[in-house]
């Protein structure tokens, strides 16, 4: 999208000086013995430790494989019956486990496939469209209840147009093709997968008058270039297709009939011509050999440098007599959709420790999302054993499983938008999993305040292969430059302790309408590895009991984490947050976007008035930090502590706009969303980012206002938090009531 601008050395040095402190403390913490966990009285970690040996040990990968077995045995597509039997099986497992679990239905204006038809028709003429082929020693990849290749919410169509190739079908990629005198106006673009959501591959080419948009996987992506195809290897071989939805979810997820609302049955809803989310061209993903047939019929100039693939033939732009005939008849309904919500109740139900993943999958799922699901059904029950010895919960557990991710975040958002009000009062965090196993490496994506959680974490879980920790491995398989791309000034002597970095929340996954939408401290993690058969018939049972993880020993480290992120944060006597650690965040890219204004000589005060707030919310955050690290053991009553807590958790949503990001009002958050033409990718301080990069001038300005007026509250609820934590704080009981919203610092008793 836009060129990266290198930092200036003053924005090294600030940013060095105040993350110094941060990463000194975090990576003592690590060093400590046992007799301190973050945000736990001294009193309780004894007890803590002994809830989570009991949890670790539970996990077994031999359940973990015979779940993952059964949620594989049929193809399971959101809006068939199959999808159904899934959830049915979901909520009795969670019952048998202990938890009060039940389906809750929402009707989602959803497509099945009538009919998909490809076909060269010039210069020759030729039948395309190839299914995948079946592989010796996988039955399942034979089964023909396989939906076939296409992309749901494609409007239907009859087109039979020129072929344009335009790469990764990107910004840049149309610049390009522009600058060559080459229009895709009423052709068929092709482009390969990667480098962005498909959603927006399509909006893209929509935005460029196309009449239709082919999208095929490329061996140099995730093919015989990378390494052994299936079956040999992991990779995806030549016959495979990438399904996918291509719902422009970065304008708004769910429904797209019911934007903002829940998709209940006696929900108000718009019509299709007026969903902003629905696509106007038609769009089928295609393999790569029908891709190469397509290729090789092409005319006109080379391709420019960069955009030739892996494919045996010269790329080719395609202006000339190469055409296509592209059918597509596409079955839209009204369609139930079946979300499992299983709770362990609390001695408190006013406060929910929230973990996800959904259930639906393109055809098995093995890897996406069975693994993940799995794995938290192995962490659910281990919670489960731990309620029957005895123990119950400090607040309430809540593990949902949601049905139509693939189509577009549906069950999740609906569900969110159904509780949003109940959420913002009781919800704690939002712990994600999708595609939980393809190999060995962790992986993980947080909100900044949870980043040291995560680190904490996995340092008290073993890795399956090593015997270290998770954290350990992790760590040392990040190079120094990953490392210093990341951190600022960690470059700094190369024998320095380092900090992991995670990953920032963008979309793709369930955590979107909490973090984005609703504004619930949120995180995902995962174990990845060679995985290229996402989204295919080959990800089954077979390719992950070959190459995924074919002891599930890292199905069972899953769920261990997850157990442990549970268990931390439904325990804690104040809830750990790390808000410096956000606060570094931002001031990194407040200062980026400074140097990136003044390139652009964007008038108005708009990134001077971002930098003051942003300096605002990291003093309030480092006054925070001292209040609460000072607090002495019985400091706190329990009102007090519970306030301090609800203000903590309230930051997320401080740093909302009510009235939404311009252009796309559903997405409230002011620091992180997806990015506009990435999709997926997080786009940090979204709103002045966006309107930077179209030198938009006026909502640049109303964007930093709008950032610079919720970076305002959340400093107020951090000074809310340090006032509450002073010695000379009145008890919580003669405080005035407060709007939730506060930022806050973990303490280390």
């Amino acid at each position: 999208m836009r060129h990266s601008i290198k930092l200036s050395l003053l924005r090294f040095a600030s940013a060095l000086v105040v993350l110094a402190g941060v990463l000194s403390a975090a990576i003592a913490s690590r060093t400590q013995t046992s007799a301190s966990i973050r945000g736990f009285l001294p009193s309780r970690v004894e007890a803590e430790r002994d809830l989570e040996r009991k949890l670790q040990g539970t996990p077994d990968p031999a359940r973990a494989e015979a779940a993952l077995r059964r949620l594989t045995a049929e193809p399971h597509m959101a809006g068939t019956e199959a999808s159904r039997r899934v959830a049915e099986w979901l909520r009795d497992q969670y019952r048998s486990f202990g938890f009060d679990a039940e389906i809750v239905t929402y009707s989602v204006w959803l497509p099945l496939p009538r009919e998909v038809k490809l076909e060269l028709v010039a210069p020759e003429e030729k039948a395309l469209g190839s299914r995948e082929q079946p592989v010796a020693g996988d039955r399942d990849s034979s089964d023909p209840r396989a939906v076939v290749g296409f992309n749901s919410y494609s409007p239907s169509a009859d087109v039979t147009a020129p072929v344009v190739y335009v790469n990764y079908g990107t910004v840049q990629d149309y610049n390009d093709l522009e600058s060559l005198g080459v229009s895709v106006a009423g052709k068929i673009a092709l482009v390969r997968y990667g480098r962005g959501y498909r959603g927006v591959k399509s909006k893209l080419a929509e935005e460029h008058k196309a009449a239709g948009l082919l999208i095929y996987s490329d061996p140099q992506d995730d093919g015989y270039v990378a390494g052994d195809t299936y079956p040999r290897g992991p990779w995806r071989p030549l016959s495979a297709i990438q399904r996918g939805s291509v719902l422009y979810t970065q304008i708004y997820p769910g429904d797209p009939l019911t934007p903002g609302v829940a998709a209940t049955p006696a929900a108000r809803r718009i019509a299709p011509a007026d969903a902003a989310s629905l696509p106007r061209i038609p769009t089928v993903p295609i393999n790569a050999q029908d891709a190469s047939v397509i290729l090789a019929a092409l005319g006109g100039g080379r391709v420019p440098r960069g955009w030739q693939g892996g494919l045996p033939v010269t790329y080719h732009i395609g202006e000339g007599s190469t055409q296509l005939h592209l059918k597509l008849a596409m079955d839209y309904q009204q369609r139930p959709i079946y979300d499992v919500i299983a709770k362990l109740h609390g001695m408190s139900d006013n406060e929910w420790v929230i973990l996800g993943n959904h259930h639906d999958a393109w055809v098995f799922g093995a890897a996406d999302p069975g693994s993940g699901t799995s794995a938290m059904l192995e962490a659910a029950r281990a919670l489960g054993v731990l309620a029957r010895s005895g123990w119950k919960p400090r607040r309430t557990i809540v593990i949902c499983h949601w049905d139509a991710e693939e189509p577009g975040l549906l069950g999740s958002t609906e569900w969110v938008e159904a509780n949003r009000a109940a959420l913002q009062e009781k919800a704690v965090a939002y712990i994600n999993t999708d595609v939980g196993v393809t190999g060995p490496n962790f992986s993980a994506s947080a909100t900044p305040s949870l980043n040291e959680l995560v680190r904490d974490v996995t340092s008290d879980v073993k890795d399956p292969s090593s015997g270290r920790s998770v954290f350990d491995v992790w760590r040392d398989r990040l190079t120094r430059p990953q490392i210093e791309e990341r951190i600022p000034g960690s470059e700094a002597g190369s024998d320095a302790p380092i900090e992991v970095p995670l990953g920032a929340l963008g979309a793709g996954s369930d955590f979107c309408p909490f973090y984005d939408h609703a504004g619930i401290p949120a995180l995902d993690v995962s174990f990845t590895g060679d995985y290229g058969v996402y989204h295919s018939l080959y990800d089954d049972f077979y390719w992950m009991k070959h190459f995924g993880d074919p002891s599930f020993a890292y199905h069972a480290a899953l769920a261990r984490v997850l157990g442990t992120l549970a268990l931390r944060l439904d325990e804690a006597d104040i809830l750990p947050f790390n808000y410096p650690e956000y606060a570094v965040e931002i001031k990194r890219a407040s200062d980026d976007l400074a140097a990136r204004a003044s390139i652009a000589r964007m008038q108005g005060q708009g990134a001077r008035i971002v930098g003051d707030a942003s300096d605002e919310f990291a003093a309030a955050a480092a006054r925070a930090a001292r209040a609460l690290g000072s607090l002495s053991p019985g400091a706190l009553d329990s009102e007090k502590e519970s306030q301090i807590n609800r203000d903590l958790v309230g930051v997320e949503q401080a740093l909302l706009a009510p009235q939404g990001l311009a252009g796309r009002s559903w997405y409230e958050h002011t620091i992180f969303a997806p990015g506009s033409y990435a999709g997926y990718a997080a786009e940090i301080l979204p709103g002045v980012s966006e309107s930077l990069d179209a030198n938009d001038a006026a909502t640049f300005a109303q964007e930093s206002d709008s950032l610079a007026a919720a970076l305002h509250r959340a400093a107020a609820r951090l000074d809310d938090v340090a006032r509450l934590a002073s010695p000379s704080a009145p008890s919580a009981a003669n405080l005035p009531p407060r709007p939730s919203g506060v930022l806050g610092v973990l303490p280390r008793f």
